[in-house]
């Protein structure tokens, strides 16, 4: 059973051999493969043989060939600026009421967006039916507090709903798009990443963000029974599990506080986890032998409907004698 087929059939809730093993690796993966992450930002070329390499060497059931948090808002007008460890951005909204320099972007080659849909064909050329191939896409609260600021996107939120409504809804619009574009290029599912959803309570999300997110959902999976959204808000999101699995999402990526036992007894046919060890203190700073307890323990608390992975990226500096433990830790699941 390849990746493709394992992700599958183990979404639907059909028999597998084992659970997916799909860890989110980022900056690690160029490293691993020796890339300056400049270089693997921006040169599309060495982001697919660094994602075709990893996902082959290390087994990886998708691929899921993200760069950075600025992908997307770049080809608004951000500028990030790498300080050796990291990129930073910073806002291009001064005034939540004025919007008018933010206007949605074309994806012609050599931009940010333009490169995501270039690395994407060629990994759907090597990997189509044999690995799950996911794109992303920034969802539209998350995008605003980019460009915003996080600070004052949340003061805005409470001040003047009506303007980030209309912020909101420019990002949101061209998240559709790039979700239609990637899907064309060859993905099969996407992940919308909305970390600062964790930010806000339950209510404000109901009211601001879910009916977005219904929506964006919609469009990946679209009544395909092998097109998933995966949605991605890490964090500790106990509170939102009711509302976030009633996006109709068919994956939900789970961070480390997440009490996942509790949580699978809210998943509906069709829906899994994917998650949850601590990408510090269980990946980085875990011991190669503790892995397969760890495992088996997320494997057996959701009665076995949770892929394998950490609930957000794998910290750069972990080792590969690491990876492999959590590699083998999945495999070895009975």
């Amino acid at each position: 059973m390849n990746g493709y087929e394992r992700t599958v059939k183990f979404v639907r809730g059909e028999p597998v051999d084992r659970p997916p093993f799909m860890p989110l690796a980022i900056e690690w993966i160029a490293r691993e493969q020796g890339i300056p992450y400049p270089e693997f930002v921006y040169e599309p070329e060495k982001r697919v043989r660094a994602y075709s390499s990893a996902a082959k060497k290390y087994d990886i059931d998708c691929v899921l060939p993200d760069a950075d948090f600025y992908e997307q808002l770049e080809d608004f007008g951000a500028k990030p600026v790498f300080d050796g460890k990291a990129f930073s951005a910073a806002p291009i909204i001064e005034d939540v009421t004025e919007l008018s320099h933010l206007s949605l972007p074309e994806y012609a080659p050599g931009t940010r967006e333009g490169n995501r849909l270039a690395v994407l064909r060629a990994l759907a050329d090597e990997f189509k039916g044999e690995k799950y191939i996911f794109g992303i896409t920034v969802g539209p609260f998350t995008e605003f507090c980019n460009a915003r600021g996080v600070e004052d996107a949340l003061c805005d939120l409470m001040d003047n709903a009506d303007a980030v409504a209309e912020a909101m809804r420019i990002f949101f619009e061209n998240g559709m798009r790039f979700i239609d574009a990637q899907l064309e290029a060859g993905a099969e599912g996407i992940q919308i990443v909305e970390p600062c959803c964790s930010l806000i309570p339950p209510a404000l999300y109901e009211e601001h963000v879910l009916p977005l997110h219904r929506k964006m959902i919609e469009r990946v999976q679209r009544g395909r029974d092998d097109g998933f959204a995966r949605l991605h808000i890490c964090g500790d999101t106990n509170r939102l599990l009711p509302v976030l699995l009633g996006t109709g999402t068919r994956i939900l990526d789970v961070d480390y506080q997440v009490d996942v036992e509790a949580g699978a007894k809210l998943l509906a046919p069709g829906q899994v986890f994917c998650g949850n060890l601590s990408p510090a203190s269980d990946v980085l700073n875990g011991k190669p032998e503790d892995f397969a307890e760890k495992v088996r323990r997320i494997d057996e608390a959701t009665g076995r409907r949770i892929i394998i992975s950490a609930g957000c990226d794998i910290p750069p500096a972990t080792t590969v004698e690491n990876m492999i433990a959590f590699h083998d830790a999945a495999a070895n699941l009975a």
